[in-house]
Formats: structure tokens, sequence, C-alpha cells
């Protein structure tokens, strides 16, 4: 079990890019082949559902309703995954990215706070 303070630090180091799942990020490093599996709207936001292909997991992307509108991502449409230095990129078909996932380095170097 995490303590609070991790618990706290993961949340906040996480909420600039996405959530991800200890299984999620396995599947990232591994090279698994990922595809939306849901999209939800609310507000001027969009979650974004990406799940790994026959792995059993997946993370959920928040983007706003312009991005998400812009990407024109659907349900079942696949999604590439590009490794880079601190993580990976997850991009839609045309190759535009939508996502930074750090990985467990630079996780902890990624921080976000809200502007008024």
């Amino acid at each position: 079990m995490q303590s609070d303070a991790a618990s706290r630090q993961s949340a906040t180091s996480l909420d600039a890019s996405v959530e991800v799942p200890v299984a999620a990020a396995h599947a990232l490093s591994q090279g698994a082949k990922f595809s939306v599996t849901a999209i939800q709207a609310s507000g001027n936001a969009v979650a974004v559902t990406v799940s790994a292909v026959g792995a059993g997991t997946s993370l959920v992307v928040k983007l706003s309703a312009e991005q998400a509108r812009d990407l024109g991502l659907s349900v079942g449409a696949s999604v590439a995954i590009t490794a880079v230095a601190a993580g990976w990129l997850i991009s839609d078909a045309a190759g535009h990215v939508f996502c930074f996932v750090p990985d467990e380095r630079a996780r902890r170097h990624v921080h976000s706070r809200k502007l008024s």
C-alpha cells in the first residue's frame, strides 16, 4: 500500500499528462498495440480511454473538446505509440501527438498547476 505522501505526489505528477496504471506502463514498454475503446465528453473536456489490445489494461487521456474534435478520434481507432528517452508519445493515425506518457524516471519531474 502506498503512503498518502507518495499518492499525492503521484497524482500531482501525472495530472499534467495522463493517469498511468502500472500494467499500462508495462504494456507501453513492451510495444503492445493500443486502440481507442471509449470517448466520454463532459463540458469542455473529453476523456479518451486507450486500451492495450489483448492485454486487459487501459489508460485515460484527458483532452480539451476542441483538441478531441480536431483529432477526429473515434472508438475502434488505432493509436501509435512511440518510445522516446523519457517515456512514450501517443498519436493518432495521422501522426498527430496528443499525449506524452512519462516513464518512471521522468514522472517525478512532471508537475502541473492550474493558472487562473
